[in-house]
């Protein structure tokens, strides 16, 4: 993205430079627009407005439980599922579906206070879509998550698309999410890519969240993890920070 972005400015020059003959042709018609993309490890729905990702499951019992979705090699002992496309390509993915990225919750130190801002972003409704003994099964990504202190499943599926960070000290900048595996978390990181609505970190979760094992399907299981943009909900089922 990073070099599309250095080049479109010679792009735009080019095409600048060559509208003079434009006038002189038949103009062409518009080719019609893609009913689907796909990029490794993921396919953009553009008719249905969703983006599936292509995961599997690597925990079932994990009893301290800070991702549902990582990359491979980064935080598998903490996450159900890990996938192999890039995080930068699916933030890249809801943008074409016309979402706009937020930012992820942040700390500073302010004399002997931290001021936190909180993570923002547009919300996603994340679903999982897996086979297992012959059966089809579509379930919320909540099912899969309980607090241990309250037994209670995690309240909803909807995440923060709150977008991750930039290293920008590096040439070219590195997508913070790419390096750390930082998908999606269920708490924060810092450098998230879909985040939940919420002020618990990776220091002060308590290893609160674990995982439903009898509801998780065996280990290796290839589950599609589908990301849906939500443009409003009812007040009622609004999330709300703690």
């Amino acid at each position: 993205m990073i070099r599309m972005m250095k080049i479109l400015p010679v792009i735009l020059i080019a095409l600048s430079l060559g509208s003079t003959s434009v006038h002189a042709q038949a103009p062409t018609p518009e080719p019609d627009k893609p009913k689907r993309t796909t990029l490794k490890g993921l396919v953009i729905n553009h008719e249905n407005q969703s983006v599936d990702i292509q995961a599997k499951v690597v925990l079932r019992d994990g009893d301290w439980l800070e991702l549902l979705l990582c990359t491979p090699g980064t935080k598998e002992h903490e996450s159900i599922l890990t996938t192999t496309a890039k995080p930068s390509h699916i933030h890249l993915a809801l943008i074409m579906l016309g979402l706009k990225p937020g930012n992820p919750m942040t700390g500073k130190k302010i004399g002997n206070e931290l001021k936190i801002t909180e993570a923002k972003g547009p919300l996603v409704a994340i679903d999982l879509i897996y086979e297992h003994q012959g059966l089809k099964h579509h379930v919320h990504a909540n099912q899969w998550i309980y607090n241990k202190t309250t037994q209670a499943s995690l309240k909803d599926h909807y995440w923060l698309f709150t977008g991750s960070s930039f290293l920008k000290n590096q040439d070219p900048p590195i997508y913070r999410a790419d390096a750390n595996g930082s998908v999606i978390t269920l708490v924060h990181f810092g450098d998230d890519l879909l985040a939940r609505h919420t002020q618990l970190t990776s220091r002060n979760d308590n290893a609160d969240w674990q995982a439903q094992t009898k509801k998780i399907p065996p280990i290796g299981t290839p589950v599609t993890v589908r990301l849906t943009p939500i443009k409003s909900l009812p007040k009622k089922t609004q999330p709300k920070t703690p």
